[in-house]
């Protein structure tokens, strides 16, 4: 059996538990914010050497945070379904007195003075940050040093490879990644979890580190739908205007638009049309759509992203080049070369392929297809497989469609699978709901 996958005591198998079920023995007094901590932070010890999924673990400050919590929680005053939840926040988003450092050596000995928005948000919820995960620098790439905890030989994907990592391994009940190509995304379908990239402007970017700011997203890593959708509900503002509550068609009857023709690895693609034919047998209505082209998106993608990167990282670059690692050393020179000509085509493509997929979306409720269609890459893969990951994932970062990985329990082969599920801006709380249907009908 797989270590770890597996809880050596009650506690840690908590943190491999749904979290309305966390809660419900937090409130009974069952088990305390201080032991769920205890256990998580000892887990860490002992698993994350071989995993690397944490740059940095809060220790004391998640202990004062427990104690802070279990007070509440035995005064009757627990704020929510995270309070006393175990939670880690991937290292390019700022929590106050926590190393900040982006994995780079160019923010080496960085310490945050404030938390992130989301983190802020987080905190007010009650959640115990219990660390900050790994990434690759600067979060450009999708090959980080977290270990996949399905199989070592496989990569966890990136850039929020660590935040999936630890959700996976039970080192935390969920985590807060970014995504400017599909970097939530991609990691869930590595480790067999859920990842959700939320509508581009609904969760804050302040406090985070950016990679390209029209293009990221921050979201959220859990191990099931139901997971991620509280913790999206403790990131949203007060009042999130214009967000949707429910589908058109009805419980199990809502209509999912799939692409027709796509270049696939043939497991996923199998995997991916056993989950869409069991949802057709229970009532889902299921149409073929025509995805843009996406040969023509890669490089619209590459010449925005690289010239925002090379805006926000030049200054320093002038002075500190050496101390960048060489993919983000590559991208800065690109990103310099692209001009203003090459950026304002790039996003006036960006509109036209955001008009598109509106026009999908308006005769049906979702679109499904497969988060990637590449095999999950090994480890020791010898050309970066950054490119061919991000396929139909970086879409939605061009048009700003929430788009959510989900598992499923139909995957063949010996590789994870993942089913990408993309809604109307704004209706995050339908598509988890609809994405909560679909995996219950596989």
């Amino acid at each position: 059996m797989n270590d770890n996958l597996t809880a050596a005591t009650e506690e840690e198998r908590l943190l491999l538990a749904p979290i309305r079920t966390v809660g419900d023995l937090l409130e009974s007094g069952a088990v305390s914010p201080v032991e769920l901590t205890e256990a998580a932070l000892g887990r860490i010890e002992r698993l994350d050497p071989g995993l690397q999924a944490f740059a940095h673990v809060a220790g004391e400050q998640a202990l004062d945070a427990a104690r802070a919590a279990a007070e509440r929680i035995a005064g009757g005053r627990r704020r929510g379904p995270l309070d006393g939840i175990v939670v880690a926040v991937k290292d390019c988003a700022a929590v106050r007195e926590l190393p900040l450092e982006a994995g780079s050596a160019v923010l080496r000995g960085n310490i945050a003075g404030q938390d992130a928005a989301t983190v802020t948000a987080l905190k007010a919820a009650g959640a115990i940050i219990v660390g900050k995960t790994t990434l690759d620098e600067f979060t450009l790439t999708t090959v980080g040093p977290a270990r996949n905890p399905l199989d070592g030989e496989l990569t966890a994907g990136g850039s929020s490879g660590g935040s999936a990592v630890a959700v996976r391994a039970g080192l935390c009940s969920a985590a807060l990644g970014t995504d400017t190509g599909g970097s939530v995304r991609i990691p869930a379908e590595c480790c067999g979890i859920t990842g959700l990239k939320p509508t581009h402007g609904l969760l804050p970017t302040e406090g985070i580190i950016p990679l390209a700011p029209s293009l990221d997203h921050p979201g959220v890593l859990a191990r099931s739908v139901a997971d991620t959708a509280l913790v999206l509900e403790a990131l949203l503002p007060a009042r999130p205007s214009g967000l949707d509550a429910a589908l058109t068609g009805g419980e199990n009857r809502y209509r999912i638009g799939v692409p027709a023709g796509l270049d696939c690895d043939p497991a996923a693609w199998q995997a991916f049309c056993t989950a869409v034919e069991h949802a057709r047998g229970r009532g889902a209505e299921v149409s073929t759509v025509e995805l843009p082209d996406l040969e023509q998106l890669g490089q619209a993608h590459w010449t925005i992203l690289s010239s925002e990167l090379a805006t926000y990282h030049l200054r320093r670059f002038g002075t500190e080049e050496d101390r960048y690692q060489q993919p983000m050393r590559d991208a800065i020179a690109a990103g310099s070369a692209v001009t203003v000509a090459d950026y304002l085509a790039a996003q006036e493509q960006r509109g036209r392929l955001r008009a598109r997929v509106n026009e999908l979306l308006d005769g049906v409720d979702l679109l499904a297809m497969p988060t990637l269609t590449c095999a999950v890459p090994r480890r020791d893969a010898a050309a970066d497989p950054t490119a061919a990951m991000v396929r139909l994932t970086s879409l939605f970062n061009h048009t700003g469609h929430p788009a959510l990985s989900v598992p499923p329990s139909t995957a063949t082969g010996d590789r994870p699978a993942g089913i990408q599920l993309v809604g109307r801006h704004f209706t995050e709380r339908a598509l988890l709901a609809a994405a909560d249907t679909f995996v219950q009908l596989l």
